[in-house]
C-alpha cells in the first residue's frame, strides 16, 4: 500500500523543478490543502476498520451482520495498552523494574522456597494476608517483590509499589498538598490497594510518628485481609515489634540465604 509520502509527492510532483506548479493565490492554496486532507484519509492505519473504530460482526452461518456494530480490534487493543500504562504509572515501580519478572529471576535452592510464595501471591492462590521476604542485601528479595507486582500489572490487576522510607517522606510532605498528592489520598491509596509491595521495611527512620503510621497501616490492611508483600534486610528482633509480629501472625516469613544473588548461575 502506497503511504502518505507517495501521495504527497505525486500531488507535489513537478513543483520543484516547475515553479508553475507551486501555488501562488489564496484559492490554488485552499485546493491544495483540500487535495493534501483528501491524501491523509486514504492511508489507513488499520486495515480492518478503516480507522471507523468499528466492524460488522459475523453471523452463526458466517454472513456478515449489517444490523450490528462492535469495536474493532483496533479499538480494543488501544484501550488496553492505555489501560497498562494507567496501572502502570499508579503502581510506581522504582526504576530498571521492567526487567525485574519471574522469568528474569535466577533460581537456586536458596530461592526456590521465596520464589514458589512469591508466584503463588502474584497468581492469586496464596492464602495468607502477609509474606515476608528477609536476609542479607543482594539476595533477590526486590526482584521478587517487583515481580509480583509486573505480574499482576500484567493480569490488568491494581498494585502498589513503596520504598518504605519514601512513603513515609511522602505522606509527611502530603501535608502541604492537593488532590491526589495530599495526604489523605496518598495514605487512602496505601491502605486500601489490593496488593501492596513494601520494600526495605525497617530503613525507615525510627520516629513515633513513623512508627505509628506503620503500625496503623499494617492492623488496617489485616483487617480487611488486603494482601501485602514485604522485603527488609534487618534481623527480626531489630523490627519494630507490633509491625513484626502482625507479619509473623498474619503470614509468612521466609529466610533467604545461601550465596549473594548476583552470584547465582541460571539453570
Amino acid at each position: 500500500m502506497r503511504g502518505l509520502s507517495d501521495i504527497m509527492a505525486e500531488l507535489l510532483e513537478g513543483s520543484e523543478h516547475d515553479l508553475s506548479q507551486v501555488p501562488r493565490t489564496p484559492e490554488e492554496r485552499s485546493e491544495a490543502r483540500k487535495r493534501l486532507e483528501l491524501a491523509r484519509m486514504a492511508v489507513k492505519n488499520c486495515q480492518v476498520c478503516l480507522d471507523t473504530g468499528f466492524v460488522h460482526p459475523l453471523k452463526d452461518n458466517g454472513k456478515v451482520d449489517y444490523s450490528l456494530t462492535v469495536p474493532c480490534v483496533c479499538v480494543r487493543q488501544e484501550a488496553e495498552r492505555k489501560q497498562k500504562e494507567r496501572l502502570l504509572k499508579y503502581c510506581e515501580l522504582p526504576a530498571k523494574a521492567e526487567g525485574m519478572t519471574f522469568a528474569s529471576f535466577r533460581r537456586s535452592k536458596e530461592t526456590e522456597e521465596a520464589y514458589r510464595a512469591s508466584l503463588a501471591l502474584a497468581k492469586g492462590d496464596y492464602e495468607p494476608t502477609f509474606l515476608t521476604l528477609t536476609g542479607p542485601t543482594n539476595h533477590g528479595k526486590t526482584h521478587l517483590l517487583v515481580s509480583v507486582c509486573n505480574y499482576r500489572l500484567q493480569q490488568g490487576k491494581l498494585a502498589k509499589y513503596a520504598y518504605v522510607p519514601y512513603l513515609l517522606d511522602e505522606l509527611r510532605a502530603g501535608f502541604k498538598k492537593n488532590g491526589d498528592e495530599s495526604y489523605f489520598s496518598r495514605y487512602n491509596v496505601f491502605l486500601n490497594v489490593p496488593l501492596l509491595a513494601l520494600d526495605d521495611l525497617g530503613t525507615e527512620n525510627d520516629t513515633p510518628w513513623a512508627q505509628e503510621h506503620l503500625d496503623e497501616l499494617v492492623d488496617y490492611r489485616v483487617m480487611h485481609k488486603l494482601q501485602t508483600i514485604v522485603t527488609t534486610n534487618l534481623p527480626w528482633k531489630s523490627l519494630p515489634f507490633r509491625v513484626a509480629s502482625r507479619l509473623k501472625r498474619e503470614g509468612e516469613v521466609i529466610i533467604i540465604g545461601g550465596p549473594e544473588y548476583a552470584a547465582v548461575k541460571s539453570k
